[in-house]
């Protein structure tokens, strides 16, 4: 099955390599993905982010130059060939719009995406919030927050039986 959806996502595949070349080792189809559009894993040798944070985190304290850590340790970016958001990209590369800023926004913003939710931090978190805010003024999410029902704060909470309270108040003594 992975090297159907392999062959089938190929364009795709090479458009996230070239797109995210130096952020990713590699891109593979996954089918342990079932909701997620896509996710990075480490190899098996790789560092998890926990790890790199410290590793950051101790270099900066010992004077060292964080920015050779940068690129240490690439994920590898693992797809989910039956999300639609997968599906929609493939759908644009194979429509010829691969230079279109539109779709290199999309193919980024999946990445940050799957950065986060993978436990990585944003390498540039300005871009991120623009290309979010680009994507809510278009209006592609508006209809899925109108259809959504408002959930309130806090659940309302139940009344409880005035007999429950006054057991609930009194100590037992025991002799």
């Amino acid at each position: 099955k992975n090297e159907e959806a392999s062959e089938k996502l190929k364009d795709t595949m090479e458009y996230l390599q070239t797109t995210l070349s130096g952020k990713i080792q590699k891109v593979k189809v996954s089918n342990l993905l079932t909701d997620s559009p896509a996710a990075l894993v480490q190899g098996a040798y790789g560092v998890s982010p926990t790890m790199q944070r410290y590793m950051k985190a101790q270099a900066v304290a010992a004077g060292a130059d964080d920015s050779q850590l940068g690129g240490m340790n690439q994920a590898v970016l693992e797809i989910n060939p039956d999300h639609p958001i997968i599906l929609d990209l493939d759908s644009r590369i194979k429509a010829g719009q691969q230079e279109d800023n539109e779709t290199e926004d999309f193919a980024l913003l999946m990445y940050d995406v799957a950065s986060m939710t993978s436990g990585y931090d944003i390498k540039d978190p300005k871009n991120f919030a623009k290309r979010v805010m680009t994507l809510m003024n278009k209006g592609e999410i508006s209809g899925a927050v109108k259809d959504a029902e408002a959930v309130p704060a806090s659940p309302p909470k139940e009344e409880e039986n005035e007999e429950e309270e006054e057991e609930a108040v009194q100590a037992e003594v025991v002799e």
